[in-house]
């Protein structure tokens, strides 16, 4: 019976440990589309040359929000090329399974910090809105 507890333990560690914050395959790509389809995504996504640049995105209670890199071995150049990202860093947010708005730095390789997160806030009332409506 300690060994079900045990087992069902270790269980419930691997699956809080999502993989949206290990990051570490194209799955988690994947894995940030299939949560979308039920709701709002949001990734932003960065170069770690460009680390400073990141806005931090924990206070959207709404929304499953994940930091990515084109740096990344595994995923990085998949990232870049299926997201069509041209500057870092970017935020894209989706909305069941589609993207539904992007911000991107361009040659500043800077996001204004405020006015991002006033348009995101504003985004995610207008997702709230549309699941009563």
């Amino acid at each position: 019976m300690r060994c079900l507890y045990g087992i069902a333990y270790l269980v419930g560690i691997c699956l809080s440990l999502s993989p949206l914050y290990a990051q570490s395959s194209l799955k988690d790509l994947q894995q940030v589309q299939l949560l979308s389809q039920d709701g709002c995504v949001i990734v932003q996504v960065n170069a770690d040359w460009n680390y400073s640049a990141s806005i931090d995105l924990g206070d959207f209670d709404d929304c499953e929000w994940f930091n990515a890199s084109i740096d990344n071995k595994e995923y990085g150049a998949v990232l870049a090329s299926e997201w069509k990202i041209v500057s870092v860093p970017t935020i894209i947010m989706f909305e069941y399974g589609k993207e539904i708005k992007r911000f991107e730095a361009g040659l500043s390789f800077n996001l204004n910090k405020e006015k991002i997160l006033k348009e995101i806030n504003d985004e995610i009332d207008a997702i709230m809105l549309r699941r009563f409506q």
